[in-house]
This record gives C-alpha cells, structure tokens and sequence, in this order.
C-alpha cells in the first residue's frame, strides 16, 4: 500500500515504479504489499527483493528505531528473524548502492542471544544448562544445552551435551533422546532426534523401537520416521501405493497423501514409464522426475 506517511522520496519512487538494484539485492517497489503478521501493525511494506524478502517501514516507531527505520524480514520467517537495516529510506538506498546483503546484518534472536546466561535452569527441563539462543519476542530461550541427562517436561530424557529447541512459548520441540521413551504413545529408540509438535505433543520426527503403521504404510523399528511434511519411512514389508508395488527394507515417501518415491520389487509402470524391479524413482505433480538404476 502507498501509506501518506511515507517519505517524500519513497513516496516519488513508488509514484514512478521505480527500482533500485544494488551490487548483491534489489527493491522492487510494490504498491500492494501485505502487512506481516509478525510484525507491528505500524510496520509498512513498500518493495520486495525478488527473492522472497520484503522491506518494511517503521511509520509509527513500533520497534524503536525511530519513525521512517526500515527493516526486512523474509516471507517464510518469523519476528525473530527480522533484521534492522537502515534509520531512514534515504539510507538504504545509500546502504543498496554500496552493496548491503541483508542476511548479513544480524537478525533480531542474534541480537537478543550476544550473551545469553550459561548453568541457569529453565522451566520444563530439570537441572542446570547453557542457553544458546534467545527468542526476541519474549526474552525466553530458543536453544539450550542440557549439562547431564535432564528430565524434560513430557517425560523423556534429553541427552547430556545435546541441545533442546524451545518454542517461543516455553514447549520443548526437538530433542535427542538419552533413553527410550514413550511419547505420545509412540515408542522412541534411545538416541532419537525426536521433533514434536508443540501444541499436541504428536511426534513429528522420530525412531520407533517397534513396527509402526502411518498413513496406511508399514513402517520398520529403528529407521527414523518423519510425519511432517508427508510421511517418510522404511518399510517393514513389501507394500503396494497407489498400485505401484514397493519393496520391504526399501525408504518410502508420500507427499500430500502421494506417492512421492520408493523402489520397485517387480516391474511396473510408474506414471507411464515402465520401469524394471529394483529401480528408484521420485515423482513430481504426478511424473517420473528422476530414477536410480537397480543395484548390481
């Protein structure tokens, strides 16, 4: 949007779609940019990169940088990541011409983490540990490293030396595992990289110690199981999708409630091509993208 707090100078360029290409980024300056949802309300867009990053003016002092600042932050990113780049639009384009990469500048969670407190103890984990990274949004910790096996809430163990992510809420959402566990019902192997999902506590990543099945799929213990996004695996036996047959002991993926890849136990023709047993392939929207030959 053309907000009439902008500054003259960014009020002529969008006027005159103009854009401004510097050495390593771009603004290309859009009229009808969204409003993040990380990011204040006084928070205006006014150009893209071209590569997913959008600029954004500080009409309202909302961060405190001062009125007319300007920030950036990528569309697929959160708060945390927003970056300050200039105190005025003036600025930029100066900062622009003179080569800025705006991934270098540090984000708004490095800032936050530049001495982050070491032996303290957090809430849902017991025992002492070094936090690594601090969420900006709320002061509390993003990463930290347990110093002995640490009984975290939920009821797993976290592994000495490893490190525990933590959601901007306070809830553990990765973890390595010093013991096996069950979680949510799921058993999880000693050592599991285990992800789970902060609201339900549904594991999204992890290594069952027994036979498991998801989506339909029949999944072997001790191979990692992901169920987000899709479902990935190896099969505990031979197993048809979709028509294609697939091979036990063989890794599988389905996307979107698809089949993604997997290998053939027997000649078959996967989305028009026939194949011979044995064979690898990934499908992409529904064709043969790539294929891997049978082993010797």
């Amino acid at each position: 949007m053309i907000d009439p707090r902008f500054p003259a100078r960014l009020l002529e360029d969008l006027s005159q779609q103009r854009g401004i290409v510097g050495p390593h980024t771009r603004l290309d300056l859009d009229r009808g940019g969204d409003e993040s949802e990380e990011l204040p309300a006084g928070l205006v867009p006014f150009a893209r990169d071209g590569g997913g990053g959008v600029w954004y003016l500080d009409v309202e002092d909302a961060l405190k940088q001062g009125v007319g600042a300007v920030f950036y932050l990528h569309m697929g990113e959160t708060y945390g990541d927003t970056r300050y780049i200039a105190a005025s639009y003036e600025e930029l384009l100066h900062r622009v011409a003179e080569g800025l990469r705006p991934g270098d500048l540090p984000s708004f969670d490095a800032l936050a983490s530049r001495q982050p407190p070491k032996n303290v103890r957090v809430p849902g984990i017991e025992g002492p540990v070094d936090i690594e990274r601090v969420h900006a949004s709320t002061g509390g910790p993003a990463v930290v490293t347990v110093h002995d096996d640490a009984r975290c809430e939920g009821g797993f163990v976290a592994r000495a030396g490893t490190s525990v992510f933590m959601t901007e809420a306070g809830r553990i959402q990765y973890v390595t595992l010093a013991e096996r566990a069950v979680v949510d019902g799921i058993p999880c192997a000693e050592g599991t990289a285990l992800a789970i999902h902060p609201e339900t506590g549904r594991p999204l990543k992890f290594t069952p110690t027994e036979p498991i099945v998801v989506d339909g799929l029949p999944l072997a213990p001790f191979h990692e199981v992901s169920v987000s996004p899709g479902v990935s695996g190896v099969l505990a036996r031979d197993h048809d999708v979709d028509g294609v047959p697939l091979a036990g002991g063989t890794r599988v993926v389905l996307l979107m409630e698809k089949l993604h890849s997997g290998t053939l136990r027997a000649d078959a023709n996967v989305a028009g091509t026939t194949l011979p047993a044995g064979t690898g392939f990934e499908l992409v929207a529904g064709r043969l993208f790539r294929t891997r030959p049978p082993a010797a």
